[in-house]
């Protein structure tokens, strides 16, 4: 898993982080002649993820953004200490597991058995980290964008979420959007092309049956937004039956069980 982030970032994550100079957190500059592009390209056969990770002061507070850069899935991982790059990983990814378990669970994408099997593998598949200081143009003007609309709720409200199940809730509203890479067509929201990308590299489901399984969400979805108010009574129920509460992943309880 590659983590590419911006000056902001890596100072934030790094507490010896210095431009231009190789403290040995980072991959030396020598590697990093790659644009995010060219390196995806060059790994995307290998399943590796890339990361474009930006900082931001909100409030009193530093948040880290990292959006990942084939999807453009987003979470804002809040209040990050300096320097506390493990907590960081951690934290991203039980979002991103827990995130995608609940979509999951809502339409009946995959069984238990197949998610447990699929995290296992996420987490084989991306024990390797590695931090750039690198960022991508698309990418941080996306990151962006979520910036305002994150800050513009914090304001609004006057606080961070409470917990992290509050926190994940809101990256899914975040995630329920357009946002593409150039040249690619518009034809899947964030959380879809999530969805397929998981399916496809750690569920094992070909990539045309990922895509039939997200246009039966899609529809699902469409039945239900008859009227907005109907859309967020089943929203609602969805939430409640669900429990997020008390089923919330823990990474490290995870590992734990699975020693």
């Amino acid at each position: 898993m590659i983590f590419n982030c911006s000056v902001a970032a890596a100072e934030h994550l790094y507490g010896k982080y210095k431009k231009g100079h190789d403290e040995g957190f980072f991959e030396p500059a020598s590697s990093a002649q790659q644009t995010i592009i060219e390196r995806q390209e060059a790994l995307s056969s290998q399943g590796v993820t890339q990361w474009v990770v930006h900082a931001v002061k909100v409030g009193r507070a530093v948040c880290l953004i990292a959006m990942e850069f084939d999807t453009r899935w987003v979470h804002v991982i809040h209040q990050v200490r300096k320097g506390d790059m493990n907590g960081f990983v951690e934290r991203l990814n039980g979002r991103l597991i827990n995130g995608i378990e609940w979509l999951g669970t809502d339409f009946s994408l995959f069984t238990t058995e197949q998610m447990e099997v699929a995290i296992e593998r996420y987490c084989t598949l991306h024990r390797e980290l590695r931090f750039y200081q690198q960022t991508d143009r698309s990418a941080i003007t996306h990151i962006n964008q979520v910036c305002a609309i994150y800050k513009n709720v914090y304001h609004d409200i006057g606080t961070f979420p409470a917990d992290e199940e509050i926190a994940l809730e809101f990256d899914l509203r975040l995630n329920h959007d357009w946002r593409c890479r150039k040249g690619e067509p518009f034809d899947l929201r964030v959380d879809e092309k999530m969805l397929v990308h998981w399916m496809v590299r750690y569920v094992g489901k070909t990539h045309d049956d990922a895509e039939k399984s997200v246009a039966i969400i899609r529809e699902a979805k469409r039945a239900m937004s008859v009227n907005r108010m109907d859309f967020e009574i089943a929203e609602q129920l969805l939430s409640d039956a669900r429990g997020h509460g008390s089923n919330i992943l823990d990474m490290a309880e995870f590992r734990k069980a699975k020693k």
